[in-house]
């Protein structure tokens, strides 16, 4: 429909492999468990979730030639994201994400495949500056390359770029771009990197989000875990706690708390009712195997904020 609120989301696609371990996990043993092989990739599952939240959204992606990339594209298609913009690479293999949850089905162990992101030409970009430049907002993620960041923010300083800083040492390529962001969304760990500031009192994270403020971002979220969310704009900086539940399946849950923020920001939410939504969405993406909820939707995140 034409009124739905468009946005631009730019970054990885994967294939994910998740193991669930029914005890507490022994290193460098063999564990019982599950296993689920899962869509996911930061900017796919932020594109995902923010279709479900009602938005157009336009994915600028890296597809390989094989058939995990056709089960991804056609996942695309089936929820109405549009990939006709996107990168479509032949003899190449399309991305693998490894995760090993612990007993309390939270993230123990990461590894990524995604040598397909590491090569991507500018041209992709320039060829692409017409299309990112309609929707006024624009989301990027760390999985791409430092120079891909940097050419984006640079040609197009109209644009409000929301970052997501993914994992904590893809976060430094975004160290270059901070000055040029609208919004930041990143975890704790992700936050001291990013700003040099050592976290040793729940209150330094209020002064990493200043330092974020003082750099020209506008908004700032640091999601904490268990422990909420430290987050802030010109007119507050805050901490806000959480409401704890055993979860299902931890991965994805940061993208849906990208996806709630940009919903409230098209939609001219007060901070604090950003906040609650965002941290609705993320609640209900818990609660789920996969990285998105299938059917997550804005009536089912206003009915969790209540």
């Amino acid at each position: 429909m034409t009124d739905k609120p468009k946005i631009t989301v730019i970054g990885a696609s994967n294939i994910d492999l998740i193991g669930f371990s029914k005890e507490k996990l022994i290193y460098k043993d063999s564990n019982i468990g599950t296993l689920e092989t899962i869509l996911g990739g930061v900017g796919r599952n932020v594109a995902e979730n923010l279709s479900r939240l009602d938005f157009n959204v336009e994915f600028l992606s890296v597809f390989a030639d094989d058939e995990f990339s056709k089960t991804i594209t056609n996942s695309c298609e089936a929820l109405d994201i549009s990939i006709k913009n996107s990168l479509f690479s032949k003899n190449s293999k399309t991305s693998f994400f490894i995760a090993i949850m612990d007993h309390h089905n939270d993230l123990a162990l990461g590894l990524t495949a995604m040598d397909i992101y590491d090569d991507i030409p500018d041209s992709f970009i320039l060829n692409n500056l017409e299309v990112i430049a309609q929707n006024d907002y624009c989301v990027l993620e760390t999985n791409l390359p430092a120079s891909i960041l940097e050419l984006v923010t640079e040609k197009l300083p109209d644009t409000r770029f929301a970052l997501e800083a993914v994992s904590a040492k893809k976060a430094l390529k975004a160290k270059p771009i901070l000055d040029r962001l609208h919004i930041l969304k990143c975890n704790a760990l992700e936050a001291e990197l990013l700003s040099n500031i050592k976290v040793e009192y729940e209150s330094d994270y209020e002064k990493i989000v200043a330092h974020f403020l003082e750099l020209g971002i506008k908004k700032v979220f640091i999601t904490l875990g268990m422990d909420g969310v430290a987050y802030g704009d010109e007119n507050e900086i805050y901490i806000d706690k959480n409401n704890i539940i055993t979860p299902v399946n931890t991965n994805g849950a940061g993208d849906a708390f990208m996806a709630g923020v940009l919903y409230g920001e098209t939609k001219g939410f007060e901070l604090y009712d950003m906040v609650q939504f965002a941290s609705s969405c993320a609640l209900i993406t818990i609660q789920h195997k996969n990285a998105v909820h299938p059917d997550i939707c804005v009536e089912m995140v206003l009915k969790t904020m209540e």
